[in-house]
């Protein structure tokens, strides 16, 4: 990421996921990422859909269904954020969310669906947004962030996601 200031609004940890983004333009990044996303979803045959690269680890829909959790999550509390609300949010476990879905029940189409239906409702968020409101501090889970470090992190996670995706679950196992 080009402008660097937007590392020290947010939590330390989500530098990883902003060193994964190329430009600052929010809905430019919202957009190729998910043009990244729907190319990892072709990627995936039937026989890899409940594949997990070790034993306990996740499989690969429940690494989808985890991006799709964190990203309406995310997108959530940048809503907030972004209206002025200055209540604090809580944190959430994303093992617990993982393990409360049996994911080999659901189809991958509909995965993909469902990320197709989130990650345009984040776009819409973030799409008519000023600059105030993009600034303004929320907390939740006890550290500060604004709607839009929210936004570059919720992208940046899901890129890391589908890098994870390729290169742990599918390497060698596609074209």
């Amino acid at each position: 990421m080009k402008n660097k200031s937007i590392y020290k609004d947010a939590p330390e940890y989500c530098a990883y996921f902003f060193d994964l983004i190329q430009s600052d333009s929010l809905v430019f990044e919202f957009e190729k990422s998910k043009e990244l996303t729907l190319d990892v979803f072709k990627l995936i045959s039937p026989e890899l859909e409940n594949h997990s690269y070790q034993p306990n680890k996740w499989t690969v829909k429940e690494v989808l269904r985890h991006i799709i959790d964190m990203e309406r999550i995310f997108a959530y509390r940048a809503f907030r954020f972004s209206r002025f609300d200055d209540t604090e949010l809580s944190g959430v476990e994303e093992n617990d969310y993982i393990k409360k879905v049996k994911t080999t029940d659901i189809k991958l189409a509909d995965l993909k669906e469902e990320y197709l239906a989130v990650r345009n409702s984040t776009i819409g968020i973030y799409r008519n947004i000023t600059t105030e409101m993009l600034d303004f501090n929320g907390n939740a889970n006890k550290q500060t962030y604004t709607a839009r470090t929210l936004g570059f992190a919720m992208i940046g996670h899901n890129i890391h996601h589908c890098n994870f995706i390729k290169t742990r679950y599918l390497q060698g196992k596609v074209e």
